[in-house]
């Protein structure tokens, strides 16, 4: 009898080791999408229960191994997550969570639509950056147009659908700056070979010719060059410092500026060393100097330039410790009525967050710009009633641009 009980107990044990406990499910009322959703739009399944240190991962029928999604948000309800624009077809969900995994369900992603749009974003996914156009209203990206084949600094589009951007690369372990364009009509880019694209800080365009903006650390001089594609440049002017003031490098807020008919306007990062100060420089085409105006110490305010088809507009971003995260839309008629001083132009509007990286869609009448202590939603502004409408947040977007068709 005892023999035939450590049989029994030997041959339990044999079973549980072979066929181990699922672990317990942690999730209760979970409801996965009735709806098939596109790759890289926000995916949300209810259910209460996660963590918000949880992981999600899908895993393509028929893959090899899973792929990390990106967690947008997890609340009492449920979490919201999405997955780069290359997954497709169906897919087994895992949440990740306590140090165990467990399959919620499956989910099947719907090929990405078709989306006719002037308004295009740039995504960074786990393993490329696309330019992809946008539906903003119906928080949907498109097929991607083209992909970047490096970090960036700044993007711009003339009239023609020529896309430049300052790519970021490595030299002896340092950044520094190529200027790079895509063609969209002959499916085709290239490198511009310039020899100060090193220097460039900040580029724009008038629809016509590709701008760049570089500093000179021994005189501290900015020069405003015409750079065409094929790497010959003409120096259009250069502005002196009247101010005296010293740096080691010179950025710009989204490596962009505004490009007007008598004047230009970029919001300068001056790195000191030991401090970076913030503040806007307005240059006449004709002079040959350029006036900045600083901000507070403890308040450092970043600007950034629109011209719409009627007047001009100025969104300043409070930035700094224990300051409250706003900006504040200034309005102008004339390119010489910007001083950057508040009683010269008044504030039209309050923006109870972070909005930057505007561009201008003429198509639609609105301002677009990234939004958000994240940098991840995308928010309209309409100039013609000062008000903002609802964002899209959890876009994955990281910077727009107006490409005209």
């Amino acid at each position: 009898m005892l023999l035939f009980c450590l049989l029994a107990s030997f041959i339990a044990c044999s079973d549980d080791k072979d066929n181990p406990e699922e672990p317990e499910m942690p999730i209760t009322d979970l409801q996965l999408p009735t709806v098939n959703p596109v790759a890289g739009d926000n995916v949300t399944i209810a259910g209460k229960g996660f963590a918000q240190d949880c992981k999600i991962q899908v895993k393509p029928e028929g893959a090899a191994e899973a792929i990390d999604a990106t967690i947008v948000e997890v609340t009492d309800a449920g979490i919201t997550f999405k997955v780069s624009a290359d997954v497709d077809g169906k897919c087994k969900v895992i949440l990740l969570q306590g140090g165990k995994s467990y399959e919620l369900g499956d989910i099947t992603f719907a090929e990405v639509p078709d989306v006719e749009a002037t308004l295009y974003g740039v995504f960074a996914d786990e393993t490329t950056t696309s330019v992809c156009p946008i539906d903003v209203t119906a928080q949907r990206r498109g097929k991607a147009v083209f992909t970047l084949d490096s970090d960036f600094d700044g993007i711009v589009t003339d009239n023609h659908g020529v896309v430049y951007y300052k790519a970021i690369t490595f030299v002896d372990d340092k950044s520094t700056y190529e200027l790079r364009y895509y063609d969209i009509k002959a499916g085709k880019g290239g490198k511009i070979a310039w020899a100060d694209a090193g220097r460039c800080f900040s580029i724009a365009t008038d629809g016509e010719k590709l701008y760049a903006l570089t500093y000179d650390t021994e005189s501290y001089d900015i020069n405003l060059y015409s750079v065409g594609r094929d790497g010959n440049v003409e120096l259009v002017n250069t502005y002196s410092d009247q101010l005296g003031i010293e740096y080691i490098r010179i950025y710009s807020t989204s490596g962009t500026f505004l490009y007007g008919e008598e004047n230009i306007f970029v919001s300068l990062r001056l790195d000191m060393g030991n401090e970076v100060y913030h503040m806007p420089m307005t240059g006449e085409l004709g002079d040959d100097y350029y006036n900045i105006t600083g901000p507070a110490r403890e308040v450092k305010k970043s600007y950034y330039f629109v011209k719409t088809d009627g007047n001009y507009y100025v969104f300043r971003n409070n930035e700094g410790e224990d300051v409250t995260a706003q900006a504040t839309v200034h309005e102008f008629e004339e390119e010489y009525e910007w001083t950057g001083i508040d009683y010269n132009n008044p504030v039209v509007a309050t923006i109870d967050d972070y909005f930057t990286d505007q561009v201008y869609d003429p198509t639609t009448g609105l301002i677009y710009g990234m939004f958000g202590e994240d940098g991840d939603g995308i928010l309209p502004f309409d100039p013609k009633t000062n008000k903002v409408l609802d964002p899209w947040m959890g876009s994955g977007c990281v910077a727009l641009v107006y490409i005209k068709k």
